[in-house]
């Protein structure tokens, strides 16, 4: 499966980028993940809850930072058991930033997720429907985070 979009970010590509490489504040957005534990500065374990239709589990996690260029691109790419069926997960994510100005930036992503085992079983439908969903929940999560926050009201 593969999912590709680029988003739109209001700040600038720096702090999208140290944003990317904080893993207490990149994990906060995704979904499910739990226990997420920094082994070095570009490897990193941790633990996802996902439902895939009636298979509910959980996905431990290994995530290498592969390449990157900051604060252009970054290349990482995820391997991943799931607890109820051994099923596992591999996953290849490139992200690239562009500034447009005004503190804006254009964030490109694609993702190649590869299943297998019982989850793959599922059918493609199902499982592109579930990362779908996760991955609009973190994008609404990770522009929320970086917003600009708005005047503060004064209460009397």
């Amino acid at each position: 499966m593969v999912f590709e979009d680029t988003v739109v970010i209001s700040a600038p590509a720096s702090a999208v980028w140290d944003f990317l490489l904080d893993v207490d504040r990149v994990s906060s957005c995704m979904p499910g993940v739990e226990n997420v534990v920094q082994i070095n500065d570009r490897t990193f374990d941790g633990m996802i809850a996902a439902s895939v239709g009636p298979i509910a589990g959980h996905f431990s996690f290994r995530a290498h930072i592969l390449e990157s260029d900051p604060p252009r691109e970054l290349v990482a790419e995820v391997d991943g058991t799931d607890s109820v069926t051994k099923s596992t997960v591999k996953s290849a994510m490139t992200m690239s930033l562009s500034p447009l100005g005004d503190g804006e930036t254009s964030l490109t992503y694609r993702t190649t997720i590869d299943i297998k085992g019982r989850l793959a079983i599922l059918g493609e439908m199902m499982l592109r429907a579930t990362g779908a969903l996760m991955i609009e929940e973190f994008t609404k999560r990770v522009k929320a985070a970086l917003a600009p926050t708005g005047p503060q009201e004064v209460s009397s």
